[in-house]
């Protein structure tokens, strides 16, 4: 299966298996969703009313659903870009995300919200604002980079009795094929080390995992063992797994698509400082965009978004200071005995 696949797959298993599952968005219907996100869906499920094509109104789909789902349904919606989920954010942020506090989880909110962002084959609407998204407590954000990871986290996500925005990177729905395990659990908050290695720990997510790891394989030949960790997740974030890697290696790159300011980047920077016991004993490098939008000219668009190379000129960089460093302190060491 492809990513776009593999996320139909877990729909159609989960409504086959769970009648309180339905799908609602705009154009889902027989246009087969943005990008054929509902590809099949209708022929199977249209005729019982499970896939409702909505009009052009987020904040009613999403208001709506959060009734629904704390009512007893499981709603999926296909919102389908990311830069309309400002227009949800008191539904589903400020209310939807707070009602199993403000209950005892008495009552909850199990809604799942899928929106593409990124740079893709159609241009535009590329943004993420996952950074608006990790703001607030009880929200879940899942960033698919496989097909399998796609099945499974869809799955878990439609389990999860909190809302879930399942972010699809546009550079991939549609690309390589793999085998996808539809017995396979993954659980929403757990990272994958997509290659190990001993010298720099790269942190990504999205389309920076795939150019990560084509980073690594150039710098594998340079004597450079990068460890590549795929987030998987942004909330909740698998520090545990990032912080024992990078505290390993000495060396934290963390290459990130979306804004540098109040992002990803940075909420991962500060969980580590709140995770480990006094000053951190590693470095940090970002490989990130410009805090500007992002542009709609192809060849600005592709100087926004960090290459392989920027990823790669990154990583060199930090360990070939960290070497120095050691060097250093190591002479110094000599000298004073």
């Amino acid at each position: 299966m492809t990513i776009s696949e593999a996320i139909v797959a877990a729909i159609g298993d989960a409504m086959d298996t769970d009648d309180s599952v339905y799908l609602l968005g705009q154009d889902i219907g027989i246009f087969e969703g943005p990008m054929q996100s509902t590809k099949g869906l209708w022929e199977r499920f249209g005729p019982a009313g499970r896939l409702i094509d909505a009009p052009i109104s987020e904040a009613s789909m999403v208001g709506s659903a959060v009734g629904a789902a704390m009512a007893g349904s499981r709603p999926i919606i296909d919102l389908m870009f990311a830069e309309f989920l400002a227009l949800t954010m008191t539904p589903l942020a400020l209310e939807g995300a707070s009602v199993a506090y403000r209950t005892r989880s008495g009552v909850t909110v199990p809604l799942v919200v899928r929106a593409k962002f990124g740079i893709g084959p159609h241009r535009g609407h590329a943004e993420s604002c996952i950074g608006m998204l990790m703001g607030f407590p009880g929200l879940k954000i899942v960033i698919p980079t496989s097909p399998q990871d796609a099945y499974s986290l869809m799955r878990a996500a439609i389990q999860d009795d909190n809302p879930v925005v399942f972010l699809e990177h546009m550079s991939l729905l549609h690309g390589a094929r793999a085998e996808v395990d539809t017995q396979l659990s993954i659980e929403i908050g757990t990272a994958s080390i997509r290659r190990p290695g001993n010298d720099v720990t790269v942190v990504a997510s999205g389309l920076m995992v795939s150019r990560a790891l084509r980073a690594a394989k150039a710098l594998a030949a340079e004597g450079i063992d990068v460890e590549l960790i795929d987030t998987r997740s942004m909330a909740p974030l698998d520090i545990s797994t990032i912080l024992k890697s990078v505290q390993r290696t000495g060396r934290l790159v963390i290459a990130e698509e979306s804004w540098p300011v109040a992002g990803p980047a940075s909420e991962i920077c500060a969980q580590l400082i709140r995770a480990v016991d006094g000053l951190p004993s590693f470095t940090v490098d970002f490989v990130e965009p410009p805090h500007t939008p992002v542009p709609f000219a192809a060849q600005l668009e592709a100087a926004f978004v960090p290459s392989i190379e920027n990823i790669a000129a990154a990583v060199s960089k930090a360990y070939g200071r960290n070497a120095i460093a050691r060097s250093t302190a190591v002479s110094a060491e000599g000298g004073a005995a």
